[in-house]
């Protein structure tokens, strides 16, 4: 469960955390999100899988302050190595 004063860092180290626990690796994880196969995490993609990672319905704004935070291309999307740096910043990877 996220706390209700949800921040961008208590998010991501509750995913890092969801996906140690899942047993996947992050790669892994990242395949189960791209809906599309096209290698990249879409604002609607990373809202579903975060939301079934966690358990809980999260806010798009808070989902597109992720995106906005990690995307170190500015293409509004996250790809692998943007997740994957994104992962290990708030947890181990597997």
């Amino acid at each position: 469960m996220l706390p209700t004063d949800w921040d961008i860092s208590a998010a991501m180290t509750a995913l890092a955390a969801a996906i140690s626990d899942s047993g996947r690796s992050v790669d892994e994880v990242f395949a189960d999100l791209d809906s599309d196969d096209d290698g990249r995490l879409s604002g609607p993609e990373l809202l579903n899988g975060l939301s079934d990672l966690l358990g809980e319905a999260l806010d798009p704004m808070k989902v597109s302050a992720v995106i906005t935070t990690f995307d170190q291309n500015e293409d509004h999307r996250i790809d692998l190595d943007e997740w994957k740096a994104l992962i290990e910043q708030h947890g181990e990877e597997e």
